[in-house]
C-alpha cells in the first residue's frame, strides 16, 4: 500500500510530485558531480574550481537527460536545451564562486557541499522556467502551398 502511494507521488501530475522528482534527479545528479570533483580534488589533485567546472559539465549531460523525461515530462527542443544551458551556467558560476570562498572556510573536500545547498533551489527556479514556460516552446509552422 505504501509503494503505491509513493509510486502515484512520483508520478502525479502536481507541483509536489514535480518538486519530489526533481530532488531525486538532482540528488542523483549531485552525487555523480560529488564523487567526480573527489576523485578530482583527491586522487588527481586539481584545484577544487577546476574541478567543480569538470564534475558539474558531466553530470549535466545526465541531469537534462532525466529532467526532460522524468522530471518535467517534456520534449526537448532547440529554445528549451538553450534555457537549460543558461540556467545551469548560471548555476555552475555560483557554485564556482562558492566553493572559492567555501573551500578557504571548510576545506577543499566539503567546499561543494554548503555551495550546492546554496545553489539547488534557484536552479530548481530556473530549470522549472526554462522547461515548462511557454516562450521556450517552439511554433509549428504552416505549410502554405501554392495552389
Amino acid at each position: 500500500m505504501k509503494l503505491k502511494k509513493a509510486h502515484k507521488l512520483i508520478s502525479g501530475k502536481g507541483r509536489l510530485s514535480e518538486i519530489i522528482r526533481f530532488g531525486l534527479v538532482g540528488g542523483f545528479s549531485s552525487l555523480l558531480q560529488y564523487a567526480i570533483y573527489l576523485v578530482f580534488v583527491d586522487i588527481i589533485e586539481l584545484v577544487p574550481e577546476v574541478s567543480t567546472i569538470v564534475s558539474y559539465v558531466i553530470s549535466f549531460v545526465f541531469n537534462f537527460i532525466l529532467s526532460h523525461y522524468f522530471t518535467f515530462q517534456t520534449k526537448p527542443n532547440a529554445l528549451k536545451g538553450v534555457g537549460f544551458a543558461l540556467s545551469h551556467l548560471i548555476n555552475m558560476g555560483m557554485q564556482t564562486g562558492l566553493v572559492a570562498i567555501f573551500s578557504r572556510l571548510i576545506g577543499d573536500s566539503f567546499a561543494l557541499l554548503p555551495a550546492m545547498a546554496i545553489c539547488i533551489p534557484c536552479n530548481y527556479l530556473m530549470v522549472r522556467f526554462a522547461l515548462t514556460n511557454r516562450r521556450f516552446e517552439t511554433k509549428k509552422r504552416k505549410n502554405y502551398h501554392a495552389e
